[in-house]
This record gives C-alpha cells, sequence and structure tokens, in this order.
C-alpha cells in the first residue's frame, strides 16, 4: 500500500496507467505447479495475495481469490498448449486487482483494472510476440475512453491476448516490455519504470564490486543492455521506445533519482554484463554508446581481456562489443570484474 501511494503520488492530478507484475516468486510457483501438476503450489502462490488482502482489510477479494484458486487448481492437469500461459499469466492478473483495491477502498483514489488493455499476440506460447498494428488501435480505443472515466487505471503487464481470445505470456521480464508498448501506443508524456536498485547500474551487484548508477544512457544503448541480459530486462523492453523517443526514467519508489532515457549519446563505456551461453561458455558483454566503433575502447578491452581464456570478440550492433569466454566460471568471474573497474574509470 505504502509503495503504491508513494507512486500514483509522484504524478496524481494527471492521467496514470500503472502496468503491474505479479507478486515476488509467485510466477514461478504458478509455473513449478504447471509443470507438476500440483495443486498445493497453486494454494502456496494464491495464499500470498489472500493474505495481503486480508492485511489490506479487503476481505471481499478474499472469496474471488478463493474462486480462482479452484479454477487453477482444475486448469493445471489439462494438456492443451495454451493452459500454461493461462495460469502463469494470474500472477499479473491478481496483482492487478489487488492494486485496483488499495487505490479505490484504501487510498480513495478513481481507479479501474483493465485486464485485456488490447494487446493482441500470436500464439507462441511462453513468449508471445506483439501484432503492432492491431494492438496499436486496440490499445488507444480502450484506454483513451477509459482515461476519461477514472483517474488511474491498472493494467497487467506480461501479457497479451491471441485472436481467439486466449491469454498468451510475453515471457519474463513482460511487464516492463507491456509499460513500454502502452506509452508508445499512447504517445505518453513520461515513461517510468520502477525496480529495486534505482536505475541501471554499471554490473550486477552479485557479481561486481561497487557497481554505481548510470545517471543517463541514451534509448540505443538501454535497448543494447536489455538485448544482452542487463537488469533483466525483457530484450524488447526498449524497442518501442526506438520510434517514439518518450522520456523515460528507471528508478524506485524511494529514490528522486535514477536513470534517465534520453537523446544524449555520451561516448564512454558504462554497463558490464554477463550471461551463460549453453552449458560451457560466457557471453561477457560491455555496453556504451558508439562503443563497437572506437578502435581504442576496443584495443583496451582485448588488452584486459587477453589474460583470460576467450575465444571470440563480437561487435553486436554500434553499442555493445561481447566476449565469448571458454574458461570456468571463476575465471570469467575475473574477468568481469576487470572489465568492470575499467568501466568505472569512465562512469565515475
Amino acid at each position: 500500500m505504502r509503495t503504491i501511494g508513494r507512486v500514483v503520488g509522484r504524478d496524481f492530478g494527471g492521467k496514470l496507467i500503472l502496468v503491474i507484475s505479479a507478486m515476488k516468486g509467485v510466477t514461478d510457483l504458478l509455473i513449478k505447479a504447471f509443470d507438476e501438476h500440483n495443486p498445493a503450489i497453486i494454494n502456496e502462490a494464491l495464499s500470498v495475495y489472500m493474505d495481503e488482502a486480508h492485511d489490506l482489510g479487503l476481505s471481499p477479494y478474499v472469496r474471488f481469490l478463493e474462486l480462482v484458486n479452484e479454477e487453477l487448481r482444475r486448469f493445471i492437469n489439462l494438456g492443451e498448449p495454451w493452459v500454461k500461459d493461462y495460469v502463469v499469466v494470474h500472477g499479473e492478473l491478481l496483482s492487478s486487482l489487488l492494486v485496483e483495491g488499495v487505490l479505490n477502498d484504501v487510498l480513495g483514489v478513481k481507479a479501474k483494472a483493465v485486464y485485456e488493455p488490447g494487446l493482441v499476440t500470436n500464439q507462441n506460447w511462453g513468449n508471445a510476440d506483439v501484432m503492432h498494428e492491431l494492438s496499436s488501435g486496440n490499445v488507444r480505443a480502450k484506454l483513451l475512453n477509459l482515461l476519461g472515466k477514472y483517474d488511474v487505471l491498472i493494467v497487467p503487464g506480461f501479457l497479451g491476448v491471441t485472436l481467439d481470445g486466449r491469454y498468451a505470456s510475453l515471457g519474463r521480464g513482460g511487464s516492463d516490455y507491456t509499460a513500454s508498448l502502452l506509452a508508445s501506443y499512447l504517445n505518453a508524456s513520461r515513461l517510468t519504470l520502477y525496480t529495486d536498485s534505482g536505475g541501471l547500474l554499471s554490473g550486477d551487484p552479485r557479481v561486481v564490486d561497487d557497481p554505481v548508477l548510470i545517471r543517463e544512457v541514451c534509448y540505443e544503448e538501454a535497448y543494447a543492455a536489455s538485448i544482452v541480459g542487463a537488469k533483466k530486462f525483457h530484450p524488447k523492453t526498449f524497442e518501442p521506445l526506438l520510434k517514439n523517443r518518450i522520456l523515460t526514467l528507471i528508478t524506485s519508489p524511494w529514490l528522486d533519482y535514477g536513470t534517465y532515457i534520453n537523446n544524449r549519446c555520451i561516448e564512454t563505456p558504462k554497463i558490464v554484463n554477463v550471461g551463460r551461453v549453453g552449458d560451457s561458455r560466457y557471453k561477457v558483454s560491455v555496453v556504451g554508446c558508439g562503443i563497437a566503433n572506437n578502435e581504442s575502447f576496443i584495443r583496451e578491452i582485448v588488452s584486459i581481456a587477453s589474460s583470460y581464456n576467450v575465444e571470440h570478440v563480437m561487435h553486436e550492433g554500434s553499442h555493445v562489443v561481447s566476449l565469448l569466454s571458454n574458461g570456468n566460471g571463476e575465471d570469467t568471474l575475473h574477468l568481469v570484474k576487470d572489465l568492470h573497474r575499467w568501466v568505472r574509470k569512465w562512469v565515475g
């Protein structure tokens, strides 16, 4: 309740759309329940929402949650290909339900949950593609009409609806992607992405020492960072913004600053990321505006990498230089830390 109040309070007075994720851990539980055909795990996932509804004094919602629980317990044994998506997206759907209750019944804000905002997808279950031409018109027709009646709309992220009316998942991290799509289709004045870290960091704090907050990146850098897996953004999160360049802030509800995404291209290395490629290799990437076209930066990256078992150096577009490492995890960790120390010289 405090978090939602803080987020809405920042922009209240204008028209606001909140794109909501599942509560922490719920998506993993729903996937596990389906994969194992285990109704007890459905109980565990939905108890998180029931406890929250009780704590917030939203008792009318509890009975509805019990009905959803009963339905999902039946669905996890069905063999149809769309059923897993239907089960998994309930994390976002139920979060939207609770946020609507908090805004209307607790905080006194005129709000409406919109469980199907108009995003149309194909049937690539688990990682559906959005049909932009159909979606753009649908979203504008539905949400602009509702914004005339309500101060805040609540939309579940991570999902779309197929042409035959079935829920489809956009893939992990899909709530940020949903927000970018809606902002682009509606030509919003601003997009704010809320995250625990408060913005884009120079490296993963679980991997590198003393990562720093990057105060601004350009749209192309943000897109490049998402493609290589930085911050676990959906790889398409910033794709809609490349065409419709909406001012974007990545921040935390409790911070007055963060990472701004704008048109300014500052030609320095900014972010180091590492991810697995298959069973035995790692890909270490350095992101920065124009870094792949800067021979001096590339020489320094290659020089640092020369002490390690690096198989190949790749330019992934203009803003990413990646290294394929055949070394073990410990060697790769040292490579990432060395590259991050070099990046820190540039970002301060």
